[in-house]
């Protein structure tokens, strides 16, 4: 009884958890941004897609590791997934919603099990998850509304952008490239805030 009640009190949120997740989704949030917009300052859209599937991730993934360690308990990877998904519907995409809502659900899925967010190879493969349903907010519009959004982009790109970034996001070769770029960021990001979690954070037992 007693065990169980030790093991209940380890998965419940508590404040510091709270604040931890709010910080460092922020400073995700404010990385990914800030890249976003020095990439679109610097490339063409078309081209964006080439860089952005690998950078995002690459920065992201050391402070999701090290707030993953942090908090170690069910909710850190769904919860950022719908964070993302909220965020992006009050941006004017309410389809993001349900893919949110399936990419948290697979994402907990993934990471089910005893002491998983403090297993770095977990952690790891369960922020991949993240930033394929970061993909697919990419992907819905041009196949579920393709004309209208087609009409959008070209208020904004020309018609080689818009046709070359139809073709990323609705040809298979093209998605399947994303989510391998998505994946090789997700590792290397991964990588290195695996080194700075075990040489930094643990040691000071910051986490």
């Amino acid at each position: 009884m007693k065990a169980e009640v030790e093991s209940s009190k380890n998965t419940r949120w508590v404040m510091r958890d709270v604040l931890t997740f709010v910080i460092f989704n922020l400073i995700i949030m404010i990385l990914i941004t800030v890249a976003k917009v020095v990439e679109d300052m610097l490339l063409a859209p078309q081209n964006t897609f080439f860089v952005g599937s690998w950078l995002f991730p690459l920065l992201a993934t050391p402070f999701y590791l090290v707030m993953a360690d942090r908090i170690g308990k069910r909710g850190v990877l769904s919860g950022s997934i719908l964070i993302f998904g909220v965020l992006y519907t009050f941006m004017g995409g309410p389809y993001c919603a349900p893919v949110a809502i399936v990419g948290a659900v697979i994402g907990e899925l993934v990471m089910w099990g005893k002491d998983s967010y403090h297993d770095i190879k977990r952690v790891i493969g369960g922020y991949i998850v993240y930033w394929v349903t970061f993909g697919f907010y990419g992907i819905i519009p041009y196949v579920l509304f393709r004309e209208a959004y087609m009409k959008q982009l070209e208020t904004y790109y020309n018609a080689a952008d818009v046709t070359a970034m139809i073709a990323q996001y609705t040809e298979l070769p093209w998605i399947l490239l994303m989510m391998a770029l998505f994946a090789a960021g997700t590792i290397v990001g991964g990588l290195i805030g695996s080194k700075f979690l075990k040489k930094h954070v643990r040691k000071a037992k910051i986490a």
